[in-house]
Formats: structure tokens, sequence, C-alpha cells
């Protein structure tokens, strides 16, 4: 898919990942930022998603070929969400599926590294960053929500 024009400064790209185990279980960090958060890649007007995306998970986690499965929309952040400064946020969530193994050698690489199932993920969803995540692990892992690109604008 072509990505979407986003007014200047473009930095503001951003690739989330999702990292779900055989167990569905989904990798949270909570050592950096403000509560629990999914790993992200910022890019800048000329960096290709998927290579970006890669390229991270090769370095911090060590994962050598992940498998993706993406979703892709736009985020428009309301105003007093300081951090993305009001303005349109080109985004695309990657959902990649990682064994048992190597979940829990990514949970060993710091003990602010966190694995929550669906239960502790519904219990506690407002602690997790950005808000639908756990909305897009649930319908992804329960199996509502199809494989591949969905247009979510």
């Amino acid at each position: 898919m072509a990505d979407v024009y986003v007014p200047w400064p473009r930095f503001d790209r951003r690739a989330f990942l999702l990292l779900i185990d055989d167990q569905h279980r989904l990798l949270l960090c909570g050592a950096c930022c403000r509560g629990w958060t999914v790993p992200q890649v910022r890019l800048d007007s000329g960096a290709d998603y998927v290579e970006q995306a890669t390229r991270f998970l090769k370095e911090h986690f060590g994962l050598r070929s992940p498998r993706f499965s993406d979703l892709y929309g736009l985020h428009l952040s309301r105003r007093e969400d300081q951090w993305e400064a009001d303005r349109m946020t080109a985004s695309r969530v990657f959902i990649v599926r990682v064994t048992n193994e190597e979940s829990a050698a990514m949970q060993r690489i710091s003990d602010g590294h966190a694995l929550w199932a669906l239960p502790e993920l519904r219990r506690r969803r407002r602690e997790v960053f950005p808000e639908g995540i756990v909305l897009l692990t649930a319908g992804y892992t329960e199996g509502w929500l199809p494989e591949g690109p969905l247009e979510l604008s």
C-alpha cells in the first residue's frame, strides 16, 4: 500500500511492533516512557517500514527472520495529546509472530519486559500505550481480525 501524504514534519511515521508468541502473549516494555508500551520504530520520510522494523528487531531482540502481518492506518492526535503536537501521524502496526523460546529470550533482555496473555491485557488495558493495542492483539489472536492489510482511517 502506498504511503499516505503527511504534511511536514514527516518524521512522525511510526511502526508499532506487536510481538506475539505461540501462547498468544504480547511482549511489553515497562522500563521506559509512561507505563507499558509495545516496541516502536520512528521513521523519517525516506525510510521503508518493513526494512526499518526488521533492522530494529534484529538489533534489539536478535530476530533474524521475523514473520510479519500488518495493518496500516492514520492517527490524528487530540489537542491534549502533546506528544504528537496535534498533527496527523502515519503509522503501521506490524504483528510479529515469535516462538515461545524467542519471547522468553526477549523477556530476559531486561527486567522491564513482560509477556501478558489476553486476560491480563484486558484487565490492564488502560496501562498499555498506544491506546487500541489490546484490541488489535485480541482481534488477531482470537481470529476475528483478518491477517494482512486492513484500512484503519
